[in-house]
């Protein structure tokens, strides 16, 4: 193939692909809650490179990068862990920690503000944020209408390797590791019902949302 040849076929190559190329996007929103950031799917940003393909992004950037442990957890019925906080492995500095909700939904202690999470939502967890989770049993009314089902599934991500979880007791943000044993205890999720979590908020947009108006007959239903 002449260079011509070469040059011609280029340019038809990237007026084929420009066809589809988009650019509608908009920026990431989230709220800020006890040093950490949540988005869900509605808050998060979008760009459409193809035609009938969407990315969403929860995040434009990895700020210092994430190199720690990448893996996922199963939460069924009401499986959760107890309040904790992370530590590097030579346990000089608190990690933060990267988790998106992909199915169903789960409860969140952050700092001690408990918050229903739902499907396709990113919650980034500041170092030193004691946290926990707590599945939900199967069919339980969530406080946007909808219905829990059997299974949750979080994919996690440590800022950097972490050697496990130190458990703390009490929900108060922890400056420095020395802080840590001071603070140890083990603080499980408390058991919630159904009333419980409906009266607990949940995020849409980017902002804390309450029961959905007309809940009230779901429930009787």
């Amino acid at each position: 193939m002449t260079t011509s040849l070469r040059s011609e076929f280029r340019e038809s190559i990237l007026c084929k692909v420009s066809v589809f190329v988009t650019t509608s996007t908009h920026s990431i929103n989230g709220l800020q809650i006890q040093d950490s950031f949540i988005v869900d799917e509605e808050a998060a940003g979008r760009e459409e490179p193809f035609e009938a393909f969407t990315m969403t992004y929860f995040s434009e950037r990895s700020g210092s990068g994430f190199t720690g442990q990448f893996g996922v957890n199963r939460f069924t019925k009401s499986d959760g862990l107890m309040r904790h906080v992370h530590l590097s492995v030579d346990g000089k500095r608190f990690v933060r920690e990267r988790i998106l909700i992909l199915e169903s939904a789960i409860l969140l202690d952050v700092g001690g503000e408990q918050i229903v999470i739902m499907p396709n939502t990113l919650c980034d967890i500041g170092p030193g944020v004691p946290h926990m989770w707590r599945g939900l049993p199967a069919g339980m009314l969530l406080p946007n209408g909808t219905r829990h089902s059997s299974e949750s599934v979080m994919v996690f991500f440590y800022q950097e390797e972490v050697q496990g979880f130190e458990r703390v007791g009490g929900p108060e943000i922890l400056d420095v590791p020395a802080e840590v044993s001071s603070h140890a205890g083990d603080m499980p999720f408390p058991s919630v019902t159904e009333s419980d979590v409906l009266d607990m908020p949940f995020i849409r947009d980017g902002k804390l949302q309450y029961r959905e108006f007309g809940m009230e007959q779901a429930i009787a239903q």
